[in-house]
């Protein structure tokens, strides 16, 4: 038997062609059992309020995000200024 026998088709004559052509009925889904007439879902808590949040310094908030920019862009011409040096040598060199 090669390797191709399983892909090749059927023979007429073949049982397990006629097998897998029978039409086959779905069941439908198993039977489910009824719950006991006690039961009850579980119960949880009732849930607390949210906590309340502290009040923002907005002008705080925005004064330090303009320290943090200016520090930024201040590293930022650092380095370019590092990397044109580097450059500008090794162009020299």
């Amino acid at each position: 038997m090669s390797g191709d026998d399983y892909w090749r088709r059927p023979e007429p004559g073949d049982s397990a062609a006629n097998a897998e052509c029978a039409p086959s009925r779905y069941s439908g889904p198993p039977q489910a059992e009824p719950a006991t007439p006690d039961w009850q879902p579980a119960r949880t808590p009732p849930h607390q309020p949210p906590r309340h949040l502290p009040e923002l310094d907005h002008d705080a908030i925005d004064r330090a995000e303009q320290r943090a920019d200016r520090f930024t862009y201040a590293v930022a011409l650092a380095a370019g200024v590092v990397l044109l040096i580097v450059a500008c040598a090794q162009w020299r060199g």
